[in-house]
């Protein structure tokens, strides 16, 4: 998952949470862990860290909408998912 689509997932509020606004750097983390826990290649690694549905992960991220209009094309649709 890219940052880009990480971002708009975070956007998307769920059962009742409010939205999260994050930038790329801010939604990077959040990328790489749901590419963890969805991508079978890494299924090694989930067991090595414990990851399962019943782990709690943090992430943190300190950065917000800072290039609003880059944040407002993101929300828009650009930068599709890029297969890897």
């Amino acid at each position: 998952m890219s940052p880009a689509e990480a971002m708009r997932t975070l956007a998307r509020p769920i059962d009742g949470d409010k939205p999260i606004v994050a930038g790329e750097s801010g939604a990077a983390g959040v990328a790489a862990l749901i590419e963890i826990m969805t991508d079978p290649r890494f299924e090694k690694q989930r067991q090595a860290m414990g990851l399962d549905e019943n782990a709690k992960v943090l992430c943190i991220s300190t950065e917000g909408d800072t290039d609003k209009a880059n944040y407002q094309r993101i929300m828009e649709g650009a930068y599709p998912r890029q297969e890897s």
